[in-house]
């Protein structure tokens, strides 16, 4: 059998092969209904959800590289509270918002900063942060409800996906997948990134977010655990015990 002949049979099998190859074909589903199902989705937590979410960050500024692990639990409607530790698992800073206050006590300084706005005054100290505590904690658990707004005012296609528009929000635009998965949520002036999106018998969450401030200023979270149950914290538990000689420093911007 001739080289020739050989590879002509070869080019005819392979054509055969790829001919009966199925093929994958892109499905475009309409704007109103990738909406529909991004919102049946979301689960409405009541105001006195306790939750308990374990995770790494890592909080990038320039020049600047520092990952942690943080502990963040509470109630969904406040209060709430976070830890954030070295990986030998020495307490680096302790965190704490409610309806009026975010408030930072960094044992090492024995200082705790105060401001009004958590992602302000997170951002102020080096740690990166499109959202406060409170709406962290809801992106993480998946809960959209109070984030986003109930309807958009313009969709555009975006890279086989939707981008839909709203209209006097401090959300922006979001980017949802066919499937009704969140890509992405854009503000004024940040934008969070979600990916590997988890589904649990009650709930739903994406284990890694991506908080950008800038090209240069960034959280990014991977989620460990989540835990959402009946079981309620003690009050205790949720207050932020500082020393009764550390020093109080009220961040810029910080009102009352």
């Amino acid at each position: 059998m001739s080289f020739i002949f050989r590879l002509t049979v070869f080019f005819l099998l392979l054509t055969l092969v790829l001919g009966c190859a199925p093929r994958v074909v892109p499905v475009e589903r309409p704007p109103e209904a990738v909406w529909n199902e991004f919102r049946s989705g979301i689960v409405e937590f009541p105001p006195e959800q306790s939750f308990l979410i374990s995770a790494s960050v890592t909080f990038i500024t320039p020049g600047q590289r520092n990952r942690v692990q943080s502990t963040l639990w509470g109630r969904i409607g406040y209060p709430i509270r976070m830890d954030l530790s070295a990986g030998f698992g020495q307490t680096i800073a302790m965190w704490s918002e409610d309806e009026h206050f975010w408030e930072a006590y960094f044992p090492g300084e024995n200082i705790k900063y105060l401001h009004h706005d958590g992602s302000m005054g997170a951002s102020i100290l080096g740690y990166p942060t499109a959202l406060d505590l409170r709406q962290t904690a809801r992106v993480l658990l998946g809960a959209f409800d109070e984030l986003i707004p109930e309807n958009f005012h313009e969709v555009r296609s975006y890279n086989g996906m939707w981008e839909y528009y709203f209209q006097d929000h401090d959300v922006r635009s979001m980017i949802i997948a066919q499937d009704g998965s969140v890509s992405s949520i854009t503000g004024q002036g940040w934008m969070v990134e979600l990916s590997a999106r988890r589904d649990e018998e009650s709930f739903r969450y994406y284990s890694r977010i991506d908080m950008q401030l800038s090209e240069k200023e960034r959280a990014l979270i991977r989620i460990r655990s989540i835990r959402i149950d009946d079981q309620q914290w003690d009050e205790d538990q949720l207050v932020l015990n500082i020393p009764p000689d550390a020093e109080i420093v009220y961040l810029p911007g910080f009102s009352m």
